[in-house]
């Protein structure tokens, strides 16, 4: 029996410990009380109450390369001025000029 309560905090990281995987909760719609989450392999899926109080589940931290399978993800970075922003690619190393 599962000691995580529900509803699953979106954006919150838990370790299934049937499968020793870890996913990411995406998203949670209430009004079909489901969850969206996404495995560190990138795999979608949905899980409803009554198969998420049934699951060995414990909290878990976010992994070091939390992107996983994805392929860039933009950030935004600003410079010297809040005008001046610097849009980078996290796949790019960052070149400081200091």
């Amino acid at each position: 029996m599962n000691s995580i309560q529900w509803p699953p905090r979106v954006g919150a990281w838990y370790l299934r410990w049937d499968k020793g995987e870890i996913f990411q909760v995406t998203g949670y719609d209430a009004s079909s009380r489901k969850a969206s989450i996404r495995t560190y392999n990138g795999e979608p899926g949905e899980l409803d109450q009554f198969t998420w109080d049934r699951l060995s589940l414990g909290v878990a931290d976010p992994p070091e390369d939390w992107t996983g399978p994805l392929e860039t993800v933009d950030v935004v970075r600003f410079g010297s001025t809040p005008d001046d922003p610097i849009s980078e690619d996290v796949a790019e190393p960052i070149a400081r000029d200091q």
